[in-house]
């Protein structure tokens, strides 16, 4: 089932992701299912899970724990966050709470600058630093956790 729904809404996705005129769109790369498969044996699926799509921080430690109260306080969030766990210039991996939003990798300033686009298309969302060894997982709620990756 996960074959045939993966991907399948690309037009989900924040217009500056699918806008092949705008500067910013050539940066994002829609990844097929197996490389979204490929990055989240390295990252997600190494956080147990809930019965939602959300993980299971009871059951795993994290980081740090943050909470935004709108959009506006989600972008000033990011843009905090975001260069503290990744590169000038790095790219990142959004893995989408909806399966049918393809996994998308675009560098952080790209991120920070749309990140209230990217809240409004899906606000249940992982960031992964291609780079780094943490993973960012923003809830719906507001909940914002930053957790080191374990490693296999």
């Amino acid at each position: 089932m996960t074959d045939n729904f993966y991907g399948t809404r690309p037009d989900y996705l924040p217009d500056f992701m699918n806008n092949p005129d705008g500067g910013d769109a050539y940066g994002v790369v829609k990844l097929s299912l197996a490389e979204s498969r490929q990055l989240e044996a390295v990252s997600l699926n190494r956080f147990p899970p809930t019965f939602s799509a959300a993980l299971d921080w009871k059951s795993a430690s994290y980081e740090d724990r943050l909470w935004w109260g709108d959009e506006e306080d989600w972008a000033r969030m990011a843009a905090e966050l975001l260069p503290r766990y990744a590169r000038d210039g790095s790219r990142v991996a959004l893995f989408w709470g909806n399966l049918a939003l393809p996994t998308v990798t675009l560098s952080v300033d790209v991120v920070v600058r749309y990140a209230r686009e990217i809240l409004d298309a899906g606000p249940h969302f992982w960031i992964y630093p291609l780079d780094g060894s943490v993973l960012i997982e923003c809830l719906m709620d507001g909940q914002v956790t930053i957790a080191d990756i374990p490693s296999s």
